[in-house]
């Protein structure tokens, strides 16, 4: 079993900075992710999509800024182990943590900063007929690269941003676009919704529902819609259907840490460290009790930087608070 300082969970954007940080500290960490790769909800939900609100950074895809918080993460040579589930947190007498990876004790550790996120993200479905056997077969829950609709006629399902910005980043490859939407409601950002309606191949559905799907040995071929307003039926011939109503979170929580939690949060204090002492939360998963939570990437770098300044000084109460500046680095 490997010793260490400090144990991370989570390679996503919080995790990422977390691990450079702990090097910027000189802090014996290893970083655990259970996918087999880094980025987070960057990399699962949306890879090709536009981010512009980090710091110095115009305009960049999630994919590519997920590449260089992975580079950055990297440089002091802190470890990261992929497809490494952190499946249980154990207390030890001593103050210590065992660390069980995928069902096996890997590690012991003097301190824990979860970044899990909001945890493993399942799509919602309509479940309608058809939906379960053409599963990978022209059905799509996210878009992570919108040149595979090159050439194809798509239905979208739903009515908020990630309905609309799958619209708008599969418009300059796809022949004809149906965006469905069930109750007449649309909760996408003005901009956007006003951004799709002005394509002239996009075409919104309102008050319209899926019904069936239907499809051959190929994969999907229509869908049988409903309108609950007219009361018309009708078939639309399709290539492939986004179902883009939401994803449930299914936060990891451990079995062994009973931790408190506020909501679907573990609550943490400014420092943010959680109920149990050597215990650190930061990011999605994470909310100072009664305040606001941001959750943006940017924020949850600000949070990382600021737990393991602390862990630091958890670890080594003699040490500073905050250590030198990068800018002091020769890298």
């Amino acid at each position: 079993m490997e010793e260490v300082e400090l144990i991370i969970i989570g390679a996503g954007p919080a995790g990422l900075f977390a691990t450079f940080c702990s090097g910027l500290r000189n802090i014996n960490s290893v970083t655990l992710e259970g996918l087999g790769k880094y980025g987070g909800q960057m990399q699962e939900l949306y890879p090709e999509k536009l981010v512009y609100d980090v710091q110095g950074v115009p305009k960049t895809t999630a994919n590519e800024l997920a590449k260089n918080m992975y580079e950055q993460a990297i440089m002091l040579k802190k470890p990261i182990k992929f497809n490494s589930n952190v499946t249980d947190i154990i207390p030890n007498n001593d103050k210590t943590f065992y660390i069980e990876v995928n069902g096996v004790k890997a590690y012991k550790t003097k301190t824990v900063l979860i970044c899990s996120g909001v945890g493993y993200f399942v799509p919602n479905k309509l479940g309608v007929a058809g939906e379960d056997k053409y599963a990978g077969r022209g059905i799509f829950y996210t878009v992570k690269s919108p040149s595979e609709f090159k050439k194809k006629r798509v239905a979208i399902v739903g009515g908020g941003d990630s309905a609309f910005d799958y619209a708008a980043q599969i418009e300059p490859f796809a022949t004809d676009i149906k965006l469905l939407q069930h109750n007449g409601v649309l909760r996408a950002a003005e901009n956007s919704i006003l951004n799709v309606k002005s394509k002239a191949w996009i075409k919104i559905l309102l008050n319209t529902e899926i019904k069936r799907i239907d499809g051959d040995d190929n994969g999907i071929t229509s869908i049988h819609v409903f309108n609950n307003v007219s009361k018309e039926e009708e078939d639309i011939p399709i290539d492939a259907l986004i179902i883009a109503i939401g994803h449930k979170a299914m936060p990891n929580l451990f079995k062994s840490l009973p931790l408190v939690t506020d909501n679907r949060y573990i609550r943490v204090d400014t420092g943010y460290r959680s109920s149990i002492e050597g215990v650190y939360a930061v990011g999605d998963v994470a909310n100072v009790s009664n305040e606001p939570k941001f959750a943006l990437i940017s924020v949850g770098g600000a949070e990382a930087y600021i737990a393991i300044n602390n862990i630091k000084k958890y670890l080594s109460p003699q040490s500073s608070l905050f250590g030198e500046h990068s800018s002091n680095l020769n890298l």
